[in-house]
């Protein structure tokens, strides 16, 4: 991933079977929102409903499976609504298909270190493991990618999983500079419920990596059930990028 100060569109691999977090580096609340302080940018900025399948602004979708045509039951929606879930950001995932959401607005993690995201995931793939090659599927997925880009890069993702141990580094069996930390599980949280989450991703990359980052960074969301030929779903809101 890049070396400029200026925002660029980040390039995603269209790979088939490449781990969650080295597809998305390849590119790359209820209520309506508000105006952020200075401290802090809202990424889920959007102030009416779009049409499914439809980007806006600093948004871009990127495919990564299957290599042609969209898959089954692709689906992604910014929806700004009045009913129990509100302004949303809505992703499902078919059998045959993993796909990334992400911004492609830059930024230093030095400068900016913290994530703040409500998530709720409804569905993960089935036998869905990030540990298991095999298994490789997850519904909810929060990346944070550090110098995107065709080569180079370093991804580091916050997973919502069937199982696994909490906040424990993982390294992905794939690719070794694809990194994860599961912060939720189906075993322990459930389906069907909104959660929190705040994390420091410049403490969190420095964890995982042992050192700290040498270039910007980029947000993004990944979802895939190709590997296990069965379905996901997730929904975000209130999604911020903060500097404390």
């Amino acid at each position: 991933m890049p070396r400029s100060s200026i925002p660029r569109p980040l390039v995603l691999l269209t790979i088939s079977g490449l781990t969650l977090g080295a597809v998305l580096g390849l590119w790359l609340s209820q209520g309506s929102p508000v105006r952020a302080a200075a401290d802090a940018v809202r990424l889920d900025d959007f102030t009416r409903t779009y049409p499914p399948g439809e980007v806006y602004g600093s948004w871009e979708l990127r495919k990564i499976a299957p290599l042609f045509g969209s898959g089954q039951d692709q689906f992604f929606q910014f929806v700004d609504g009045r009913g129990p879930d509100g302004h949303v950001i809505h992703i499902r995932s078919g059998k045959n298909n993993s796909f990334s959401l992400g911004r492609k607005d830059s930024f230093q993690l030095a400068d900016w270190p913290i994530l703040e995201w409500d998530w709720k995931v409804t569905q993960t793939p089935t036998k869905g493991d990030v540990r298991v090659k095999a298994l490789d599927d997850q519904a909810g997925s929060m990346c944070v990618i550090v110098n995107p880009g065709l080569m180079g890069f370093d991804s580091m993702c916050y997973l919502w999983e069937n199982g696994g141990p909490k906040d424990t580094p993982i390294t992905s069996t794939k690719r070794d500079a694809s990194r994860y930390l599961i912060l939720r599980t189906v075993e322990k949280d459930g389906v069907g419920k909104w959660y929190h989450e705040r994390r420091d991703m410049l403490a969190d990359y420095k964890r995982v990596f042992g050192h700290a980052p040498n270039d910007e960074a980029v947000i993004g969301m990944q979802i895939d059930s190709d590997s296990t030929a069965s379905k996901g779903e997730v929904f975000y809101r209130n999604l911020y990028r903060r500097k404390h």
